[in-house]
Order: structure tokens, then C-alpha cells, then sequence
């Protein structure tokens, strides 16, 4: 191993481990929709614009992540979802709403619903089997390409190579989802997909690259 790679195995290495301590201590950071939340439901009963609603919203529970939908048939309700809101904070968000739109809601009419978060496991449980067997399918194949190489004279050590490429797949998804801690970018709908796509993104490099260093290896002879 060069000095070169010695470094960035390091610098890899201390990512990793600052992730692993980041998530010890602080956890995840799920996005709004996977943690434990509020919905609330306000009939408007006209046309309006979701990002008047989000500013109310804002002007009353601070700069707290909000997400607007516009719901029903003809999109006359809104639909909130913060963490957390106070009933002070919620007389408050009816008052401003009732001013801005001129209706007469009270509290009491407001549809308030407490969601429970998401569990890890049931936000990657859609993607466990697609990543199996794609895992098993990438393992086949590589392992009859490089018997081939093998059966074709070239000097491939199979297991090796094999257990290079696993290698490699095991500490690219631990640097992806130690940034992510780091980071506390929020774990949503993309982070699986983009964890199964940075693993076929992985495997075509390391067959590039054996190609390429096979390429080179017969030119020597």
C-alpha cells in the first residue's frame, strides 16, 4: 500500500468512525415525514397558496421544518405537518388563518392527528429483497467473469478478487451513511435508492477496472 492510499484509508477510516460515534450519540436524522409528528387539517373553502399557508405557519412555531399539501377534491383544505405544536400555537395558527382568509373556524373544528414515526427498519423493508437479490445476481456474474478470465489463461485469483469487490461495496455504503450522520441529512424516500445506486455504481467500477488491469497485463506479457 502506497502512502498515497495509506491516506485516504485513514481519512476513510476517521469518517467512518465519526459516523459511527454521531449516530451512538445522536441518532439518525429522519426526515419530518418518519418522525413522530402532527397533521393538521383546515378547511378553507377557496382557492389558496401553499406558501401563504407555510408563512403563517412559520410566523407562529418559528423556522421548524413545515410541510404544506392542498387536499380533498377541489383542494379547498390544507393539510399541516409540523413536529410539534402548542394549543397556544394552534389557537394562534386558526386565528391567523380565519384573518387571512376570512372564515370562522374555531380550534375545535381543526382536525388534529398524532402520527407515529417510522421505524428504520419498516422505511428499508420495500428495498431488502430487491438489494438481496441483486447483491446474489452482481456476485454470480462477477464470479463467471472472472472464471472466465480464469479458464482463458489469465492470472485472476477468483476468492481474491471477490472478496476485493465485497471489500469495497461494505466501505463505500459506511463512508455514504457516515456523511449522513455527520451531516444529519435527513433519511428519506432517496437514501436507499441512492444506497443501491452508489452499489451498482461501485460494481461497474471495480469491472472496469479489472478489465482495464487485465488489458494491461496481457500487453506486458
Amino acid at each position: 500500500m502506497d502512502k498515497k492510499t495509506r491516506i485516504v484509508a485513514i481519512i476513510i477510516t476517521l469518517i467512518v468512525i465519526a459516523g459511527i460515534i454521531t449516530t451512538f450519540i445522536f441518532g439518525l436524522n429522519f426526515d419530518l415525514i418518519y418522525k413522530q409528528h402532527k397533521e393538521i387539517d383546515i378547511y378553507i373553502g377557496q382557492e389558496f397558496e401553499n406558501k401563504d399557508i407555510e408563512n403563517i405557519v412559520k410566523e407562529v412555531i418559528g423556522k421548524e421544518k413545515v410541510i404544506i399539501k392542498k387536499v380533498e377534491l377541489y383542494e379547498d383544505m390544507v393539510s399541516i405537518t409540523v413536529e410539534n405544536i402548542s394549543d397556544e400555537q394552534l389557537e394562534q395558527l386558526n386565528t391567523k388563518i380565519n384573518e387571512k382568509y376570512q372564515l370562522e373556524n374555531t380550534k375545535e373544528s381543526l382536525l388534529v392527528t398524532d402520527v407515529s414515526n417510522v421505524k428504520g427498519r419498516d422505511l428499508i423493508k420495500p428495498y431488502v429483497w430487491p438489494t438481496i437479490i441483486s447483491f446474489f445476481v452482481i456476485e454470480i456474474y462477477l464470479f463467471v467473469y472472472l472464471l472466465i478470465y480464469k479458464k482463458s489463461g489469465r492470472n485472476v485469483k477468483i476468492i481474491k478478487e471477490m472478496l476485493i469487490f465485497f471489500s469495497i461495496t461494505v466501505i463505500v455504503q459506511l463512508l455514504y451513511f457516515a456523511i449522513i450522520s455527520i451531516t444529519r441529512l435527513p433519511i428519506n424516500r432517496i437514501t436507499i435508492p441512492i444506497s443501491i445506486l452508489l452499489y451498482l455504481i461501485t460494481t461497474i467500477v471495480t469491472l472496469y477496472k479489472l478489465e482495464k488491469q487485465n488489458i494491461k497485463i496481457e500487453k506486458d506479457k
